[in-house]
């Protein structure tokens, strides 16, 4: 169990440890003394229990000792994020016209939820598909993968894979300075910037250590991370992706391509719920009837709406093809618009 998964363990160790420190009511320094006891001991005995004990007590240490304050609303990234994502929005009201349809699709490219009235919002919340408004790790899994396809030109071998992997990186954080720089967003995107370089060395990447990585370091910059909502939301769900989508995913098998990705978006929609919702029920006390009817139906037309607007807004000054793409694109929000409205009726 333990081969293979060694920063996996040692991160789920330091952050236990910064959970329970934070119910624990003992000197820093008490913390400090056990750990470094504990990491003489390992060092001399070789035990992995000792380890993760050390790496317990370190966690549970650096809540009480580091405080890392949030960046100033006036520093360059806040300033230059602000920017960014103004000539966005600007250049998102170019190719779709005024209403709900612009409301949507800036709230799902850059979370700006402001022109978003009373009536479709309260359709998205009864839906249950009011974390689709939110940006968060989904919206970056999705534009992770809309990234991904559009470079399959670059090519497989080695050299190519690190261009690709390079060329993701870039683009993912560039989108999360245009979106503001969020946790949800950041935590997502550092995630998959370990995954996407841990396969440099690696020929199989792990995405189980990818994720204990980027809750590591999280947790070691912000201690107050894994007592956040959005944090537990984001890890859990990403969790199930890894763990519990694949036993799913194998209880049907189908060659036919389109109904083969139809399974898979369940699947997915199924695990992260199943981890999620617990979460959510747990925090809000609520759990969406048609959680699963609006997943399967509302996620495929985000991603769309999402790989539709990165498309009109490169080609709007083509003739033709920049309007085509913009009609496209405002024909799937405002479809997206009405099954949401369609099952909040339910």
């Amino acid at each position: 169990m333990w081969k293979g998964r060694t920063l996996f363990f040692c991160s789920l160790a330091f952050i236990a440890g910064d959970l329970f420190g934070g119910w624990l009511t003992l000197p820093p320094l008490l913390f400090l003394i056990l750990a470094i006891i504990s990491a003489v001991s390992a060092h001399i005995y070789r035990k992995r229990l000792l380890i993760l004990t050390t790496l317990l007590l370190l966690g549970a240490s650096s809540l009480q000792i580091s405080r890392i304050p949030a960046y100033s609303e006036r520093s360059a990234i806040a300033l230059t994020a602000s920017y960014l994502k103004e000539s966005f929005s600007r250049s998102v009201s170019e190719i779709i016209s005024e209403g709900e349809e612009l409301a949507i699709v800036r709230a799902l490219t850059i979370g700006d939820k402001g022109d978003i009235n009373r009536e479709l919002r309260e359709n998205y919340r009864k839906s249950g598909a009011m974390h689709l408004l939110a940006l968060s790790g989904l919206h970056v899994g999705i534009i992770y993968k809309i990234v991904e396809l559009m470079l399959f030109f670059i090519g497989g071998s080695i050299t190519a894979r690190r261009i690709k992997s390079l060329f993701i990186v870039i683009l993912l954080w560039c989108f999360a300075i245009v979106t503001g720089l969020s946790s949800s967003i950041f935590r997502a995107v550092l995630m998959i910037t370990i995954y996407e370089f841990s396969g440099w060395r690696y020929s199989d990447r792990d995405g189980l250590t990818s994720l204990a990585a980027g809750a590591l370091i999280i947790t070691i910059f912000n201690p107050e991370a894994p007592r956040e909502v959005g944090f537990q939301l984001s890890f859990c769900a990403v969790l199930s992706i890894f763990t519990i989508y694949p036993l799913i995913k194998r209880l049907m098998y189908t060659r036919i391509r389109l109904l083969e990705r139809l399974w898979n978006g369940i699947c997915i929609s199924i695990s992260c719920q199943m981890t999620t919702g617990v979460i959510a029920y747990f925090y809000f006390g609520s759990f969406p009837l048609y959680f699963l009817l609006t997943n399967i139906m509302a996620i495929p037309l985000t991603a769309v709406t999402l790989y539709m607007t990165a498309t009109a807004l490169i080609t709007k000054n083509i003739p033709f093809v920049g309007t085509f793409s913009a009609t496209i694109l405002q024909f799937t929000v405002g479809l997206l618009n009405k099954i949401v409205e369609i099952i909040a009726n339910l």
